[in-house]
């Protein structure tokens, strides 16, 4: 009696999901076909720069060079203490050497 729920479901549920698809693809079709699809597209003929002047690039204002010397710090610093630490993982594994074998 299950088994036949089960099928009688599944068969219930594979119909009324092919028939909502249909639907959807029609709605689209139609949505297509109507025209109302392109009604948003923008007109691409006109230009994006309508004028350029060059003399105000002149004007902007001159900034000195950008000071680097703590971020380098920084990172110099950041790869030494990565290496220190891959280091002493590495040595973690190594046994100690002792006299003649023996701790």
């Amino acid at each position: 009696m299950f088994l036949l729920k089960a099928i009688a479901t599944l068969c219930l549920s594979l119909a009324l999901f092919t028939a909502l698809q249909s639907v959807g693809v029609i709605a689209l079709q139609e949505y297509i076909k109507s025209g109302n699809a392109n009604a948003g597209v923008p007109v691409m003929n006109t230009p994006v720069v309508t004028s350029f002047d060059a003399d105000a690039l002149k004007n902007m204002p001159k900034y000195g060079p950008i000071d680097t010397t703590e971020g380098q710090r920084l990172a110099i610093g950041g790869v030494a203490r990565r290496t220190d630490m891959q280091i002493r993982n590495a040595q973690s594994y190594v046994p100690v050497p002792g006299r003649h074998g023996v701790r």
